[in-house]
């Protein structure tokens, strides 16, 4: 049942309704009112302070929300150069755990989308600091931070309708029966929901940041088509297809330190150069990273848990596919697979996860070290396809019957491959107390 709307006139704050949104800018300081109690679809007033922003002109704006749920059911835009989003409280949602609101929630309704949040390029009158004018370059640089987006799939646990795997399995996830309902994937990339969305255009998406933010419940939490520089740190992506979805070419990309749980596919990118991919952590997830190509980047220090029991979290298949890449290095990365994903070469996506739960592909100058990768595989863990001139050395791999650690296709050349021998090991020096 559709929520009644807030009228634009109960945008004006009084003794009755108090201030819930302060816009902060370069002109003065703004308060409204947006009904922050989840009852009322507050769409038409949120888009109405966005708009009103923007006319300023020339502006730069924070746009800072107090607690609460914030209930929108149609598509927001934003154009302007410079943004900030911030939310109060210690935000956060755990669909499948403790279902207690807190922070800054934005709870999408089933008529926002397929792109709830579209953030467009706009220009200035004039360039700083020369000052030339007019002045023809668009851009968005926008800052998301302390924010919580859910989607409209699930009220408390109602996981039959929600984004989930494998109904063949018949798979079980703490009492709760994972499946998609039916058809639910027959046009999936024209259904999902994308929290927040960058399109491609004249100009620059540039200098994103997400910091200590929560998206669930959703198709895909962060989508672009083009972003220029970004940092993604400190944030929670949980219960959807991808958690983070960045295409065509990502230079300086850092996607750090945060979590991802229950997904279908943690990260996905197009082209990356130049970026770090470290430090996150990874819970029943499919796959963690699936990327295009990669230049001059890091992979390293990430971790991921595939529980045994947890055959509804999709906690099959792979922990990376790389389709092309120079100088790109992986370390310190600690991998529990307890799940034999061979089984499992297909999901959502049209292409399968591989042919092994690590596929390096047209790689030069790969190094994969010290990484950590226990595994109950009954094939190749590591898969090396037209690699040359790269380093696989001192890794703890383990395999089940049938399986081994690594091995190259195609036209490898030039490699260097060590494992671990304990026969090669130096001997230990004597305890002493």
């Amino acid at each position: 049942m559709a929520k009644p709307i807030q009228p634009l006139e109960e945008l004006k704050v009084t003794e009755d309704r108090f201030a819930t949104v302060e816009v902060l800018t370069d002109q003065g300081e703004f308060e409204y009112h947006l009904d922050n109690t989840g009852e009322r679809d507050v769409s038409n007033a949120l888009q109405e302070v966005f708009d009103r922003t923007a006319a300023l002109g020339d502006v730069s704006a924070e746009f800072v929300f107090l607690p609460g749920v914030y209930s929108i059911d149609a598509p927001i835009t934003v154009k302007m150069v410079c943004l900030k989003l911030k939310g109060t409280a210690h935000g956060g949602l755990d669909i499948f755990g403790m279902n207690l609101k807190s922070g800054t929630i934005f709870r999408f309704g089933k008529n926002t989308g397929p792109n709830c949040i579209t953030f467009r390029r706009a220009s200035h009158s004039k360039s700083f600091p020369s000052g030339e004018s007019p002045w023809d370059h668009f851009d968005s640089k926008v800052e998301v931070e302390g924010m919580t987006f859910v989607g409209y799939n699930n009220t408390d646990v109602d996981t039959a309708n929600g984004y989930s795997r494998f109904r063949g399995d018949e798979p079980n996830f703490r009492g709760l029966n994972w499946y998609p309902s039916k058809g639910r994937y027959k046009d999936a990339e024209k259904e999902g929901q994308r929290a927040l969305f960058f399109p491609k255009g004249p100009g620059k998406n540039e200098m994103l940041r997400v910091n200590s933010c929560v998206f669930t419940d959703l198709y895909s939490g962060i989508e672009t088509e083009y972003c220029d520089v970004c940092f993604i740190t400190d944030s929670w992506f949980a219960q959807m297809v991808y958690g983070i979805r960045m295409q065509g070419h990502n230079p300086i990309c850092m996607i750090k330190n945060n979590c991802f749980a229950d997904l279908e596919t943690g990260i996905t990118l197009g082209e990356v150069t130049s970026s770090g991919l470290n430090d996150n952590g990874f819970a029943y997830v499919s796959k963690c990273f699936v990327i295009k190509d990669a230049q001059q980047t890091t992979i390293n220090n990430n971790t991921l848990l595939n529980w045994k029991l947890s055959t509804g979290a999709a906690a099959f298949g792979g922990f990376v596919h790389v389709g092309s890449s120079q100088n790109l290095v992986m370390t310190g990365n600690t991998i529990k697979q307890e799940l034999d994903s061979r089984t499992k070469t297909r999901t959502v996506d049209e292409q399968p996860n591989g042919r092994a739960f690590i596929n390096i592909e047209n790689a030069r100058n790969l190094v994969f070290s010290h990484n950590a990768v226990d595994t109950i595989q009954t094939q190749t863990v590591v898969k090396l396809h037209n690699v040359s001139n790269s380093v696989i050395t001192d890794n703890i791999i383990t395999f089940a019957d049938g399986g081994n650690a690594v091995a190259q296709t195609g036209t490898s050349e030039g490699n260097f491959y060590r494992p671990l021998n304990p026969a090669d090991s130096a001997p230990f020096d004597s305890f002493k107390e």
